[in-house]
């Protein structure tokens, strides 16, 4: 992420309109002026003037999930997440260097975490990177189209290549289904998005480095992801200059799953479903998941029930850093969602099913959307 050494210094002043305040997820469960994105950018900019400490820097840090949608109303342009990613950079805390290190040594830690994570689920900071305890039911089968031609490689993130392999075969199936030809998935770094959120930046250019070079010697071909996060990571990274017009060209033929979804056929499987199918939006979702499921659900006369979008709490290290405040968005999300019982949530993005499947209320189930289709 191409940031300056104090970004603090040269960001645009808060006008203290209070937009932010309307879409800030946490503000909204705490009424906490000091925990609005309006507070943290005056207090952002007091620590131009002065050096700070690494608890301050620390402290400030752990009070944002990094959803960015205060960056998305601000009529300043403050990208309060990227600012703190800075300040996270110069003072990471042990914390943030914890959930690095998961994310850089992906391949023993996860599968570490998730084991404890089921063992112990009262622990709270393990129990959130733990998948579902058991994958439901698919409830379709897919029918080859053969509508697309090409060539095509799917990018499962760091949750598709430790945790649920399973769900990057059903990715590589439905994509196979469409007539593309599906090369081997490399050994991909993780997409940089969680990395630069805790504030390892230089790890991140070196996992965008390192993917570049890896879909460059592929051909340059389509990549797919089913991942709302590793999408944001790989099409919207602030890149350093060297690497500006190569992450360009990899946006460019980047793209979510479920994009070819209209395209395919399917078949509904003989057993009863879920009550109810609720749709989570992730923060960094673009929303084309759930339409994509809603028409198709449609045409099976079954229905998604798809609320307003609400961050589920998890902001990756937050989750570490502020547990009590995650776990009360994580509450309000559900009170918003209103599921019934025997209801099933539905996502698309790696944290937030993980989030979400530690916190539901009883006789609620979580799963990617992938879950819903058979191998």
């Amino acid at each position: 992420m191409n940031i300056p050494e104090s970004p603090e210094k040269d960001h645009p002043s808060c006008i203290l309109c209070g937009r932010c305040l309307e879409v800030c997820p946490l503000f909204r469960v705490t009424a906490h002026e000091e925990l609005s994105p309006r507070g943290k950018a005056f207090l952002v900019q007091q620590f131009s003037f002065r050096d700070i400490s690494s608890r301050e820097a620390s402290k400030l840090a752990g009070l944002c999930a990094g959803c960015g949608r205060c960056t998305r109303v601000c009529p300043q342009g403050i990208d309060l997440p990227r600012l703190i990613s800075s300040l996270k950079n110069r003072h990471p805390g042990w914390k943030n260097w914890l959930f690095s290190r998961m994310l850089s040594n992906g391949s023993i830690f996860l599968p570490l975490l998730s084991l404890g994570g089921r063992l112990l689920p009262q622990a709270g900071g393990a129990r959130a990177f733990s998948p579902p305890r058991r994958p439901i039911a698919p409830l379709f089968k897919t029918r080859v189209s053969r509508k697309h031609s090409g060539r095509a490689v799917i990018f499962p993130g760091c949750f598709g290549r430790f945790l649920r392999r399973d769900l990057t075969g059903k990715a590589v199936h439905i994509l196979g289904s469409t007539g593309l030809e599906v090369l081997p998935t490399p050994a991909w770094k993780c997409c940089g998005f969680p990395l630069a959120q805790a504030g390892f930046l230089q790890e991140q250019q070196a996992c965008m480095q390192a993917n570049i070079e890896m879909w460059q010697e592929l051909g340059r071909p389509r990549v797919y992801t089913f991942c709302a996060t590793c999408r944001a990571g790989l099409t919207e990274a602030h890149s350093p200059e060297d690497l500006h017009n190569d992450m360009r060209m990899l946006a460019q033929n980047t793209f979510s799953l479920s994009r070819v979804l209209p395209d395919l056929g399917f078949e509904t499987l003989p057993h009863a479903g879920p009550q109810e199918l609720v749709w989570h939006e992730p923060c960094h979702g673009t929303k084309e998941t759930a339409q994509a499921l809603h028409n198709l659900l449609k045409t099976k006369s079954l229905g998604l029930k798809v609320p307003d979008g609400q961050c589920c709490g998890l902001g990756g290290a937050f989750r570490l850093q502020a547990p009590k405040l995650s776990l009360q968005m994580a509450h309000d999300l559900w009170e918003n969602l209103s599921p019934q019982p025997s209801s099933l949530c539905l996502t698309e993005c790696a944290g937030c099913m993980m989030q979400l499947a530690s916190t539901g209320p009883g006789g609620t189930e979580t799963a990617h959307w992938l879950d819903l289709f058979q191998d």
